[in-house]
């Protein structure tokens, strides 16, 4: 299973496209197997593992239940990058308060277009407070909204806010919604705690996300490549190197260079194209062009939110995969019940055969299953000595019964071997019930739940 980590790629004809694009039904069903592996291993895996796979199920299901008709974008980043601004551009409602020296934005504010109903549902689900939903389209505005209609805007506070609770707020909604649009400015675009904390890590596990140059009506024409240039190299290195990467101003036009195809988000040569889009033909305000030619298509194609939870899930499977092999060997009990009657009753000869018999259920598997087998098959190992004594006893006490073949058995040696044979038989059988409860059984829940882990996988 490999990565796939959508972005929102236009199209010649402006509209997101992609080859193997998710619907509904394939993303549910990653959710079904996300689900049968963790009711499968669950048990077995690693903590950290086990609670980011069950959060990204738990999110991919919640958020399937809501619209699919509304896009969720986030506008984040530190403080004074002119997020807020941004938000008030967009929405020509100027309801975001602006800070540039502080944070201002202790809760996130959010703007629906279009339809309020799904995106009511939306908002209650991501915890925005009612006082701070507002809506944008309107009949006065005609058509120059309609290419947003579905978007639900989000001005999340700074992630870099002196207050805890803000920064806390940031990491779950970052967690929640379908697109990230990253706001920074010519002053710290370079800031490698952004890029190392938040960047790198957002676009390694999640589809939908722009990284937004903005601010950059204070920058000369002949300095805005440069610093784009120089940012774009930044998030190369970082593994950005699919993540878009355009230029805006909340408050005026970008300045220069005129107006590049809008059929890719990258050229060849990135020190001399570095940004994503120019917003040529784009209707709206001036400085936000450039961010709306990348969100429109996004928005009107209802594809953001599928892409999103599939790499969502995609990113967790992948990871998940990672602790399973090829299927478990195939072992015989008869190989752990002769190393117990090899054992001679010795507590440390038993264990030495419970755990060679662990080496074998598990060899050639991950080593969080080959620790889960062995910790199944000793977890009682103190208890063998006892039990097979008792095994013993109740083979003795049948033996006494037979007097009579002992007897016979002394002179006639053919009968004598044959009732020690027996003899064996029987404690052979009574060390393969003491296997079985105490190791055998064990061991074979773990080597099932991996089997199952693997099919569920497997099946995808």
């Amino acid at each position: 299973m490999s990565r796939k980590t959508a972005r929102l790629m236009p199209d010649r004809a402006g509209g997101a496209q992609r080859a193997d694009a998710p619907t509904p039904s394939s993303v549910h069903a990653k959710v079904d197997t996300l689900r049968a592996v963790l009711d499968a291993a669950g048990p077995y895996l690693p903590g950290e593992r086990l609670a980011a796979a069950r959060a990204a199920a738990a999110r991919a299901s919640a958020r399937l239940e809501l619209s699919l008709s509304h896009t969720t974008v986030a506008l984040a980043g530190t403080t004074g990058s002119g997020k807020s601004s941004m938000f008030n551009a967009f929405t020509s409602l100027d309801r975001s308060p602006v800070g540039v020296l502080r944070p201002t934005t202790a809760e996130a504010y959010a703007c629906v277009w279009g339809d309020r109903d799904g995106g009511e549902a939306l908002l209650d689900w991501l915890g925005v407070q009612p006082r701070r939903r507002f809506t944008r389209e309107s009949a006065l505005d005609g058509d120059d909204e309609v290419g947003l209609r579905g978007m639900v805007l989000l001005d999340l506070p700074d992630v870099d806010s002196i207050q805890p609770a803000h920064r806390a707020e940031v990491d779950r909604l970052l967690e929640l919604v379908d697109v990230v649009v990253w706001v920074t400015d010519p002053q710290k675009y370079s800031d490698l705690v952004v890029h190392d904390g938040y960047l790198r890590r957002l676009a390694t596990s999640r589809g939908g996300f722009v990284v937004a140059l903005n601010q950059t009506d204070r920058l000369l024409p002949a300095n805005l490549p440069q610093v784009a240039a120089d940012l774009r190299r930044l998030l190369d290195e970082g593994g950005l190197t699919d993540v878009p990467l355009v230029a805006t101003s909340a408050t005026d036009e970008v300045p220069g260079p005129p107006a590049r195809p809008r059929s890719t988000f990258r050229k060849p040569d990135p020190a001399k194209t570095p940004l994503a889009a120019t917003g040529a033909g784009i209707p709206g305000f001036a400085g936000i062009r450039q961010l709306r030619e990348l969100l429109e298509p996004a928005v009107a194609g209802r594809r953001a939110v599928l892409e999103r939870l599939e790499v969502d899930l995609a990113v967790v499977l992948d990871d998940l995969g990672e602790l399973f092999a090829g299927a478990a060997p195939v072992v015989s009990p008869s190989v752990l019940a002769d190393g117990l009657h090899r054992a001679g009753g010795s507590r440390d000869r038993l264990v030495e055969a419970a755990e060679q018999y662990a080496q074998h259920a598990a060899y050639g598997l991950p080593k969080v299953w080959f620790e889960a087998i062995t910790e199944a098959a000793t977890l009682r190992a103190a208890e063998l000595p006892a039990a097979l004594e008792r095994a013993s006893e109740r083979v003795n006490a049948f033996d006494k019964g037979g007097g009579w073949r002992r007897a016979v058995g002394a002179v006639v040696p053919g009968l004598g071997r044959k009732a020690q044979e027996e003899k064996d038989r029987r404690t052979k059988a009574e060390y393969a019930r003491v296997a079985e409860s105490y190791v055998l059984a064990p061991v074979r829940d773990v080597v099932t739940a991996y089997s199952a882990g693997r099919a569920a996988l497997m099946d995808l």
